[in-house]
């Protein structure tokens, strides 16, 4: 069985887009909220957004957490979980960390704030979770730079990549994933997708990966509770 799960960062107001879109093909989303970045969703959007697809946490300020100090660490984390709680009047059960970066301090802080676990992007190209706490991405949604990826592989087959549209990567990768097993993660940032003017691609590729019957359509969190419960059930 073939997992689908998707992510976008920061908390933009065009997350509202991609959010329809994900409800129009009947997938599923997580979208990770700063509080005091530029043209964030307002909180009656958040509450909005949280009642069609998962929302999670992504600091306070959108930091770079291992320049931190263990106290404005637990300050981002532990306080982007509150508020956002506040706001939807839910249990958030997943972080992201800006940028992907984080040290051994910052996931355990994740950790003893009661987060289910973290999204990275710090390991591209993945499509095993093995670590709660990193969970690792497939492929982003983003116009990449011809050659940009033209001697890159995929680690279970050894497959040459095609050199081309974002789209046409992720096409190959998920019919590689298809076979093979594992997860898909795709993820974004909507302002980069509006920005990049890739909303017609983004709709193309939801739409031919949508309404499968050999795929679990799953959120981070689900993921997580899917997975990691199953391994702690096993052992």
């Amino acid at each position: 069985m073939m997992i689908f799960t998707t992510s976008w960062d920061d908390g933009d107001v065009r997350d509202m887009r991609v959010a329809g879109l994900l409800e129009r093909y009947g997938l599923k989303g997580t979208f990770y909220i700063g509080k005091g970045q530029e043209n964030r969703l307002s909180e009656e959007q958040i509450r909005a957004l949280a009642e069609m697809q998962e929302v999670g946490a992504h600091g306070l300020t959108h930091p770079d957490f291992p320049t931190l100090t263990r106290a404005e660490k637990q300050r981002e984390i532990a306080g982007s979980k509150e508020w956002l709680e506040s706001v939807i009047g839910k249990q958030v059960d997943m972080f992201c960390y800006p940028y992907g970066r984080f040290d051994e301090e910052t996931e355990e802080l994740v950790r003893e704030a009661g987060f289910l676990g973290a999204r990275s992007s710090r390991k591209t190209l993945g499509t095993v979770p093995d670590d709660p706490f990193a969970l690792p991405v497939t492929i982003m949604a983003y116009r990449l730079p011809f050659g940009a990826f033209e001697k890159m592989t995929l680690p279970f087959r050894g497959e040459k990549l095609a050199n081309g549209e974002w789209e046409a990567l992720a096409s190959q990768k998920f019919e590689a994933v298809r076979r093979a097993g594992g997860m898909f993660h795709l993820w974004g940032h909507s302002w980069e997708i509006d920005r990049l003017a890739l909303w017609g691609s983004l709709e193309n590729f939801l739409k031919e990966v949508a309404h499968q019957p050999d795929i679990q359509y799953i959120t981070n969190g689900e993921l997580m509770r899917t997975i990691f419960s199953e391994h702690e059930t096993q052992e």
